[in-house]
Protein backbone atom coordinates (compact mmCIF):
# COMPACT_ATOMS: atom_id res chain seq x y z
CA UNK A 1 0.00 0.00 0.00
CA UNK A 2 1.35 3.40 -0.95
CA UNK A 3 1.14 5.82 1.97
CA UNK A 4 3.21 8.58 0.41
CA UNK A 5 1.87 11.94 1.61
CA UNK A 6 -0.94 10.24 3.57
CA UNK A 7 -1.56 11.82 6.98
CA UNK A 8 -1.19 9.32 9.81
CA UNK A 9 -1.68 10.20 13.49
CA UNK A 10 0.25 8.14 16.04
CA UNK A 11 -0.47 8.28 19.76
CA UNK A 12 2.33 7.36 22.12
CA UNK A 13 4.79 8.49 19.44
CA UNK A 14 7.35 9.69 21.99
CA UNK A 15 8.80 6.29 22.81
CA UNK A 16 8.69 2.57 22.26
CA UNK A 17 6.36 1.06 19.69
CA UNK A 18 4.85 4.44 18.76
CA UNK A 19 8.29 5.82 17.91
CA UNK A 20 9.25 2.70 15.95
CA UNK A 21 6.06 2.89 13.90
CA UNK A 22 6.61 6.60 13.27
CA UNK A 23 10.10 5.93 11.94
CA UNK A 24 8.86 3.17 9.66
CA UNK A 25 6.01 5.28 8.28
CA UNK A 26 8.33 8.27 7.80
CA UNK A 27 10.58 6.10 5.65
CA UNK A 28 7.51 5.21 3.56
CA UNK A 29 6.71 8.88 2.94
CA UNK A 30 3.75 9.45 5.27
CA UNK A 31 3.07 12.85 6.83
CA UNK A 32 2.93 12.23 10.56
CA UNK A 33 0.93 13.80 13.36
CA UNK A 34 2.93 12.66 16.40
CA UNK A 35 0.97 12.66 19.64
CA UNK A 36 2.33 12.15 23.16
CA UNK A 37 1.97 13.64 26.61
CA UNK A 38 5.74 14.25 26.87
CA UNK A 39 7.15 17.00 24.62
CA UNK A 40 10.81 16.05 25.13
CA UNK A 41 10.12 12.46 24.06
CA UNK A 42 8.27 13.77 21.00
CA UNK A 43 11.22 15.98 20.12
CA UNK A 44 13.53 12.95 20.11
CA UNK A 45 11.14 11.15 17.76
CA UNK A 46 10.90 14.26 15.60
CA UNK A 47 14.69 14.44 15.23
CA UNK A 48 14.82 10.78 14.21
CA UNK A 49 11.95 11.24 11.71
CA UNK A 50 13.62 14.27 10.16
CA UNK A 51 16.97 12.44 9.95
CA UNK A 52 15.14 10.04 7.64
CA UNK A 53 13.81 12.95 5.56
CA UNK A 54 10.37 12.43 7.10
CA UNK A 55 7.68 15.00 7.72
CA UNK A 56 5.98 15.39 11.08
CA UNK A 57 4.18 17.78 13.37
CA UNK A 58 4.14 17.39 17.15
CA UNK A 59 0.99 17.47 19.28
CA UNK A 60 1.35 17.35 23.06
CA UNK A 61 -1.81 15.72 24.39
CA UNK A 62 -3.00 13.66 27.33
CA UNK A 63 -5.11 11.07 25.49
CA UNK A 64 -7.16 10.47 28.65
CA UNK A 65 -8.49 14.05 28.49
CA UNK A 66 -11.49 14.50 26.19
CA UNK A 67 -10.97 18.26 25.72
CA UNK A 68 -7.27 17.77 24.89
CA UNK A 69 -8.03 14.98 22.40
CA UNK A 70 -10.75 17.04 20.71
CA UNK A 71 -8.43 20.05 20.47
CA UNK A 72 -5.60 17.90 19.13
CA UNK A 73 -7.66 16.39 16.34
CA UNK A 74 -9.05 19.82 15.47
CA UNK A 75 -5.44 21.03 15.23
CA UNK A 76 -4.51 18.04 13.05
CA UNK A 77 -7.35 18.92 10.68
CA UNK A 78 -6.18 22.54 10.65
CA UNK A 79 -2.55 21.59 10.04
CA UNK A 80 -3.01 18.87 7.44
CA UNK A 81 -6.57 19.30 6.14
CA UNK A 82 -7.24 15.57 6.34
CA UNK A 83 -6.48 12.38 8.25
CA UNK A 84 -5.97 9.06 6.50
CA UNK A 85 -5.03 6.79 9.40
CA UNK A 86 -4.66 6.53 13.17
CA UNK A 87 -2.38 4.26 15.15
CA UNK A 88 -3.15 4.12 18.87
CA UNK A 89 0.05 3.25 20.73
CA UNK A 90 -0.35 5.37 23.86
CA UNK A 91 -0.31 3.16 26.90
CA UNK A 92 0.97 3.03 30.44
CA UNK A 93 1.76 0.34 32.93
CA UNK A 94 1.60 0.90 36.64
CA UNK A 95 4.01 -1.75 37.76
CA UNK A 96 2.18 -3.10 40.72
CA UNK A 97 0.62 -6.33 41.72
CA UNK A 98 -3.03 -6.58 42.55
CA UNK A 99 -1.91 -7.51 46.06
CA UNK A 100 1.35 -8.28 47.81
CA UNK A 101 1.52 -10.94 50.48
CA UNK A 102 4.54 -11.75 52.59
CA UNK A 103 4.58 -14.79 54.83
CA UNK A 104 0.81 -15.07 54.62
CA UNK A 105 0.21 -11.43 55.55
CA UNK A 106 -1.32 -8.93 53.12
CA UNK A 107 1.22 -6.10 52.91
CA UNK A 108 -0.05 -3.98 50.03
CA UNK A 109 -2.91 -3.52 47.57
CA UNK A 110 -2.82 -1.82 44.16
CA UNK A 111 -4.59 1.49 44.62
CA UNK A 112 -7.70 2.42 42.72
CA UNK A 113 -5.84 5.51 41.46
CA UNK A 114 -3.12 3.32 39.91
CA UNK A 115 -5.73 1.10 38.27
CA UNK A 116 -7.78 4.05 37.04
CA UNK A 117 -4.78 5.76 35.44
CA UNK A 118 -4.10 2.63 33.38
CA UNK A 119 -7.75 2.39 32.30
CA UNK A 120 -7.88 6.11 31.49
CA UNK A 121 -4.89 6.02 29.14
CA UNK A 122 -5.07 2.51 27.70
CA UNK A 123 -8.82 2.25 27.17
CA UNK A 124 -10.41 5.67 27.37
CA UNK A 125 -7.56 7.25 25.41
CA UNK A 126 -7.93 4.67 22.65
CA UNK A 127 -11.68 5.32 22.53
CA UNK A 128 -11.34 9.12 22.46
CA UNK A 129 -8.64 9.17 19.78
CA UNK A 130 -10.45 6.53 17.75
CA UNK A 131 -13.66 8.52 17.88
CA UNK A 132 -12.05 11.80 16.89
CA UNK A 133 -9.87 10.19 14.24
CA UNK A 134 -12.82 8.31 12.72
CA UNK A 135 -14.85 11.52 12.61
CA UNK A 136 -12.11 13.22 10.59
CA UNK A 137 -11.61 10.29 8.26
CA UNK A 138 -15.34 9.70 7.69
CA UNK A 139 -16.03 13.33 6.80
CA UNK A 140 -12.96 13.76 4.62
CA UNK A 141 -11.61 16.38 7.00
Amino acid sequence: MDITQKVIAITGAGRGLGRAIALSLAEQGAQLALIDVNRSDLEVTEAEVRSRDGQCTLFVCNVASEPEVEATFTAIKGQFGALHGLINCAGILRDGMLIKVKEGVLTEKMSLAQWQSVIDVNLTGTFLCGREGAALMATGG
